[in-house]
């Protein structure tokens, strides 16, 4: 062993320390060691609007997203002469670093009625971990007109540090009130946390760090990372405006993958855009909280070195499960076909529910078949503890998903859909409300189509359930309910639905009927071969409640063919029995009448219920029968007998006496008298 003299070590302190000091800021990627971050932001604090949420004990929050549509209220209804706190709000969770020497800024909506105004002697304090700052109403700002406005304070704040532990705590206080021509009914009202009445308050603090990691280099890819530490966790990015990646000034297009580490969110876009060789880029990473609100960004510098441009699949493959989402949310369709048939005595109703799936979400699910018995994964995920099957090591996290994986997930979610789709940690979709109660199942299926695509990648694909039920013949069931309104974060965009329902010739839906919504497309028609109920919608909001109710049944009377045979005997027999009796009648008020006839068939086709259908056709054929029976006799025709028929006849006029003679016969010369005056006229031609 080689001693050093002091002199020696001294040196070689200096170079560790030299190159330790260095690295971070030369960038230089080390593609086989750790990968090692660089902090690009932010040690300065930031504007941001932080909004009332909740009741009078409430919270701030810088996302608007999570007001509501009812507005939460705190009353004063009558004058007040003692200090009374309208509320405390409070957010708990600051980033570490320093608050500089500002104004922060509260306005919270009002509202008076019943009187003709309010004069308010009001406070508003911030505490700052131990310090207070407060600010309360002048004579400007204490007179409240009647109807509603805002109250704004003004609160100066001086220069300090803040730690994780620090909290900040608005609290609203008033120690008068004293209205103006008041009413019996005098109030004034303090309204915040929706988003017509989004009291806020203006605050200049630290929200939190970016990092961006090493590159990452696989043959022609570049992963590159930018990682968020805030107190608000995935928030930051669900709630955030946007978040973008820039390469030497030109943005990183395609989707990012998300993943969590430990308390950090991780962002890792693919770029593919790098010369074979050295490439030395300038990183920059821009995050908007809010919307028109602070832009956090940094940049770092790297230097990269790229042997093969033609390798890489194009999406980044982490080893730790991926986040659902961004905050954007995934493209979301579900597409349902069910048969209703009767089967050996026995309603049976089948169904094929087909989810398509794209986006982040199509990501998460790929990445989990490929980790399917993958023993590292987190007890919170739903993939834990499943069953490896004949999945290998080899098969594991192989970037693709071969078919042993593909089978083994149809295999597992037999069992665990129920968990895997409705789950806080899973597709967060009422799986109950969508398929139905598996414990009414008679048999289940589930089938995986990767839609070309084996990689785990940015890819579609879909799952099919494919159900057999047998139901109660007349009780009443709920076809389908909304199914997505249970979502923490937007984990889907607004999605597409189309359900398509089909009756045999012997069985019905009996009556059917959508309630809670009018924003779906929904019919229900009858047609002499079945049943068909289509729902048809583009684009479902989130947040949209519906309730799809039917009373299925085998009972002939509502059965679609013997329905039609019944019909159309009872209209038949009227119609037949009226032209019978209109056979020496006047038949055209039978003929307006006819009219009836397709308002029996719209009343068939709409599926209003039998009563009704049977109703309409017996009304119909009564009434043709009584019109033929009151129907007017047609007059018979007078006609003339042979011998009553008139001949035209030539005449000729007497010479003497003008009287007109008929000549009835062709012979000539042919005398002839006349029968005015007597004469024998002769005619020669």
């Amino acid at each position: 062993m080689t001693v050093l003299g002091s002199s020696s070590r001294r040196v070689v302190h200096f170079v560790l320390i030299i190159i330790m000091v260095s690295i971070p800021f030369s960038g230089f990627v080390i593609q086989d060691g750790e990968a090692q971050s660089a902090v690009v932001c932010c040690d300065d604090a930031h504007t941001v609007e932080l909004y009332l949420i909740g009741g009078s004990t409430g919270e701030l929050t810088p996302f608007s997203q999570l007001l509501q549509d009812e507005a939460n209220t705190a009353v004063i209804a009558n004058s007040i002469t003692s200090q009374e706190t309208v509320g405390v709000w409070s957010f708990g969770r600051v980033w570490p670093g320093s608050i500089p020497e500002s104004t922060w800024n509260l306005g919270i909506n009002y509202r008076v009625s019943d009187a003709g105004g309010a004069q308010i002697n009001a406070t508003a304090s911030v505490r700052i971990g131990s310090q207070v700052f407060s600010d309360s109403t002048n004579i400007d700002s204490s007179v409240l007109a009647q109807g509603e406005g805002q109250l704004e304070f003004a609160i100066p704040v001086e220069a300090m540090s803040v730690s994780a532990s620090s909290e900040i705590e608005l609290e609203l206080s008033a120690r008068s009130v004293v209205f103006s021509v008041p009413g019996s009914d005098a109030k004034l009202e303090f309204l915040w946390g929706s988003d017509d009445y989004d009291s806020r308050m203006s605050a200049e603090i630290p929200l939190m760090e970016l990092s961006v990691d090493e590159p990452q280099i696989e043959g022609g890819d570049i992963y590159l990372s930018a990682v968020i530490d805030s107190p608000f966790g995935l928030d930051a990015l669900a709630y955030s405006d946007s978040i973008e990646m820039y390469v030497d000034g030109l943005k990183v297009d395609g989707d990012p993958i998300e993943t969590k580490r430990g308390d950090s969110i991780v962002v890792t876009w693919t770029w593919s855009d790098a010369d074979t060789g050295t490439n030395n880029i300038q990183v920059s990473v821009r995050l908007n909280l809010q919307t028109n609100g602070p832009l956090i960004q940094g940049s770092t510098q790297f230097t990269i070195q790229v042997t093969d441009t033609g390798g890489g699949t194009g999406t980044f493959y982490p080893q730790d499960e991926p986040l659902r989402t961004s905050g954007t949310g995934s493209p979301l369709a579900i597409e349902q076909l069910i048969d209703l048939t009767s089967d050996n005595g026995n309603l049976k109703m089948a169904k094929t529910t087909i989810i398509d799936i794209d986006g982040e979400m199509a990501f998460w699910i790929r990445w989990g078949m490929d980790h399917i018995g993958d023993n590292d994964l987190s007890t919170t995920s739903v993939l834990f503890g499943w069953s490896p099957g004949g999945v290998s090591e080899e098969n594991r996290e192989s970037r693709v998903i071969e078919n042993v994986e593909k089978e083994q997930f149809e295999r597992e979610m037999k069992t665990r859909y129920r968990t895997y789709m409705s789950d806080i940690n899973g597709m967060q979709l009422l799986s109950n409300e969508l398929i139905g109660d598996s414990s009414d199942f008679d048999t289940i299926s589930i089938s995986v189509d990767l839609m070309g695509e084996t990689r785990v990648v940015n890819h579609p694909l879909s799952i099919t359930f494919s159900t057999l039920q047998t139901l109660q013949s007349g009780q009443q069931l709920e076809l389908l309910r909304s199914f997505t309104n249970t979502q923490t974060t937007p984990i889907w965009q607004n999605y597409a639905l189309s359900v398509e329902a089909k009756s045999s010739v012997l069985t019905s839906f009996g009556s059917s009927e959508m309630l809670e919504s009018d924003y779906l497309s929904y019919s229900h028609s009858r047609y002499p071969w079945g049943e068909v109920i289509n729902i048809e919608s583009s684009s479902v909001s989130l947040e949209e409640d519906f309730t799809i109710i039917i009373q299925p049944n085998d009972n002939l009377l509502f059965a679609p063919m013997p329905l039609t045979i019944i019909t159309s005997a009872i209209v038949l027999f009227g119609l037949f029995s009226s032209l019978s009796i209109t056979k020496n009648k006047h038949r055209r008020f039978l003929n307006l009448e006819l009219v009836l006839v397709p308002i029996v068939g719209l009343i068939y086709v709409f599926s209003y219920p039998p009563i009704f259908v049977f109703g309409a056709s017996g009304v119909t054929s009564m009434l043709w029968i009584v019109t033929g029976l009151i129907s007017p006799r047609r007059q018979k025709s007078t006609q003339q007998s042979p011998a009553q028929v008139q001949v035209e006849v030539p005449t000729v006029a007497c010479p003497s006496c003008d009287t007109n003679i008929p000549v009835t016969s062709d012979e000539r010369p042919l005398r002839i008298a006349c029968a005015g005056c007597g004469k024998t006229i002769k005619i020669v031609g």
